[in-house]
This record gives structure tokens, C-alpha cells and sequence, in this order.
């Protein structure tokens, strides 16, 4: 993803930061996909800026391994804390895409395992929640994703935790990103 979908991104994410800080003292975590960089904690626009300053989207997008990375370490943290009878704040993620994924890096092995964990250890069902967001990009992506929304928790037998946006707009706002991420926590909502 580049040119104005990169803008769209980031410009959104910016309102996204400043919303949530509204409601959330931990502002909210930006990680890319093909990149190491992550921006913690952010509440601001200027904060959202200052981790995109210099950085170009370029290459294949790894999905399934960046995804394993951040579901791994929340769930080894949310079992760990389960043991201690503490709580841990659910993890909502909103992945912005063009959809395309390198073929030996798909992101189904890796959700289905994150489902079948949470499944394991009777979690709430809001506890995860994976939001992919298709900016652009082709019919054949876009189908590929919605498999993962419709299918993924019917042919493994596993919670829905994955919800599929395709935005055909003209500009992604950071409140179409909040209904995005709504619709990943509330189900009621990714049915209408």
C-alpha cells in the first residue's frame, strides 16, 4: 500500500489516536507490517506522525508472521495473567491492507490458532478481535479476506474473531476506522 492509501492510513490513524484517548489512558498501538517499527501508547495526531515520519510502505506484506508476532506475545500475556486470576484489557486489532499477502505467509493458520488458544481457555469471546480493512487492492484479495470473515470459524470450528471491511470511498476517516473496530468487538454490528 502506497501513495494515497498510505496518506488515507495514516490520516485516519491520527484521528483514531485521538479518540481513543479520550477513552482509553493507553492511547493505542500502531505496528506495520513490513516493518519493525511500532509507535506505543499513542494518543496524539502528532504522535501518529512522528512514527510514520519516514517510512515507505515497499515489498510483500508478511501478514501471517507479523500477526503471530502480536497474537503470541497478547496470548502468552492473557494466559499468564489468567493464572494469576488478573485481567487483561482485550486486544483489538484493525489491520489496513490493499489485501495482498505473500501466498507462503497467510494468516489463516495463524488466526485459527489464536481461536482454537482463546477456545482452550474459555476467554471472553470479545477478548480478540482482528478487523482487516481493505484499502484498494484487487477482487481476488478482497475474496481472499472475506474467506477468513465468513468461513474461518465454520470450517475449523473455532470463535469468530476475524471481521472484514472493504472501504470503496473516496477517504478512510478515523470514524470509519472506530465503526470498523466496533464491528470486530460487537458481532450485532458486522451483520448489518
Amino acid at each position: 500500500m502506497a501513495g494515497e492509501p498510505w496518506e488515507q492510513a495514516k490520516t485516519s490513524l491520527q484521528g483514531v489516536a485521538e479518540i481513543a484517548a479520550q477513552y482509553d489512558d493507553d492511547g493505542i498501538d500502531i505496528y506495520f507490517l513490513n516493518s519493525k517499527r511500532v509507535g506505543t501508547e499513542l494518543r496524539t495526531a502528532a504522535d501518529v506522525e512522528e512514527l510514520f515520519e519516514g517510512l515507505v510502505p515497499k515489498g510483500a506484506t508478511p501478514t501471517g508472521s507479523r500477526l503471530d508476532a502480536i497474537l503470541q506475545k497478547y496470548l502468552s500475556r492473557l494466559e499468564k495473567a489468567k493464572t494469576y486470576d488478573e485481567q487483561i484489557k482485550p486486544l483489538n486489532l484493525i489491520i489496513v491492507t490493499d489485501g495482498y499477502s505473500a501466498s507462503s505467509d497467510d494468516p489463516e493458520v495463524v488466526l485459527v490458532a489464536a481461536a482454537q488458544r482463546l477456545d482452550r481457555g474459555e476467554f471472553p469471546s470479545a477478548q480478540v478481535g482482528v478487523q482487516f480493512l481493505q484499502i484498494g487492492g484487487t477482487a481476488e484479495a478482497h475474496e481472499a479476506l472475506q474467506v477468513l470473515d465468513d468461513g474461518l470459524h465454520q470450517v475449523h470450528d473455532v470463535r469468530d474473531i476475524v471481521d472484514t471491511v472493504m472501504f470503496t470511498g473516496e477517504t478512510v476517516t478515523a470514524s470509519y476506522l472506530i465503526k470498523t473496530l466496533l464491528g470486530g468487538i460487537n458481532k450485532r454490528l458486522d451483520q448489518t
